[in-house]
């Protein structure tokens, strides 16, 4: 049987959990199907992707402050160029990854009379973008031949305007390259750590704050990422004099490292897709605090067995947790062991498996 082709689109592919996820879906789904992965904005690809996977980029700067006109002129030269590298692709079915892609497949699907497949990445009540997208996001989702959202808080908003039908659940997958550098019987540090961007849905100053009230011992704080609030916290860090205990160590190539040898990973999101950070320090047996956010943790964690729950943004709750965590080993191991267990539905093949099915659905 002559394999099949997928496009799929993604505004970018730097550090962040969409990219990890295309990035990984990629190299699972590249054994059976030929693949390209059109990219909006010229960038290099943070993750590795296997090389028999084409990369296609769009355009290679991106404008942060557009004028409407320019605005609208950039869409529609987006939406071209995609559309002419799928095109001449030959493209069987295109796979759009977050809101602007997603639009842009749809769009591209109808005009190539192919199906389409989007995923949204984040809880859309918590998104960022403006009305305007909010609006066209509800008349466009409708026409897609399936919706891949990550619990079922995500899926409860998205059926009051697409067919419950078209909808599926379908978790983050733990990347391969990640999971094959996991180490057995590793010696821990006592070393708290926090991966996400620097930005305000991380809430990392939540962290910082309650890591600065309790007794820490030679206990240190790293927080992995980068982001529009680097300098604010760092601001933070001088001013409660944590210079010593908390570290700010910026984007990281070699993430294993830290899930490895750290014992304790924090998620204090104020709201969340479906937390791949949470999944992988998990996977590598640490045990995890993270916020009751939507979405995603109160489907991984289940509270005082394989990790901590708390409310969004309570930083006596943090402190408290954190403490206890720190003080009893014999727990943090029961969670290590329980949180292990509970991760291996998340396995890539797994994962990639799910995708084969609704990808060969929506061909049929």
């Amino acid at each position: 049987m002559k394999r099949k082709k997928i496009a799929f689109i993604i505004p970018s592919l730097k550090a962040g959990g969409a990219e990890r996820v295309v990035s990984s879906l990629a190299n699972q789904l590249i054994n059976e199907f030929d693949i390209v992965i059109v990219v909006l904005y010229k960038c290099t690809p943070f993750y590795s992707i296997d090389s028999k996977v084409k990369i296609a980029y769009a355009k290679n700067l991106y404008n942060s402050t557009p004028s409407f006109f320019q605005s609208l002129r950039n869409h529609y030269d987006l939406i071209k160029k995609s559309k002419t590298i799928i095109k001449d692709f030959n493209a069987d079915v295109i796979i759009g990854f977050t809101t602007s892609a997603n639009i842009y497949s749809v769009i591209i699907a109808k005009q190539l009379k192919i199906p389409s497949i989007i995923s949204e990445r984040i809880h859309p009540k918590y998104g960022s973008i403006s009305n305007f997208w909010v609006k066209v996001r509800k008349y466009v989702y409708p026409k897609t031949n399936a919706l891949v959202i990550q619990t079922n808080d995500i899926r409860n908003y998205f059926k009051s305007f697409v067919h419950n039908n078209k909808i599926s659940i379908i978790n983050n997958p733990l990347s391969d390259e990640l999971a094959n550098q996991k180490l057995e019987n590793v010696s821990k540090k006592n070393h708290i750590i926090c991966v996400g961007r620097l930005e305000h849905q991380k809430n990392q100053e939540l962290l910082i704050n309650a890591f600065s009230n309790i007794e820490r011992g030679n206990w240190q704080l790293l927080l992995i990422g980068e982001g529009h609030k680097r300098e604010q916290f760092q601001n933070l860090i001088n001013q409660l004099n944590l210079n010593d205990s908390v570290k700010l160590l910026g984007n990281s190539k070699d993430i294993s490292k830290y899930y490895n040898s750290a014992k304790i990973f924090v998620l204090p999101s104020n709201y969340e897709g479906f937390p791949n950070a949470l999944i992988e320090a998990m996977y590598f047996g640490m045990a995890c605090i993270s916020t009751n956010c939507p979405s995603g943790p109160s489907e991984i964690i289940n509270d005082g067995e394989n990790g901590f729950l708390i409310p969004v943004n309570d930083q006596l709750q943090l402190e408290k947790k954190l403490t206890i965590l720190l003080e009893n080993e014999v727990l943090q191991n029961q969670f290590r062991k329980k949180a292990m267990e509970s991760t291996a539905c998340f396995k890539a093949d797994f994962i990639a498996n799910k995708w084969k099915e609704l990808i060969y659905k929506v061909l049929q």
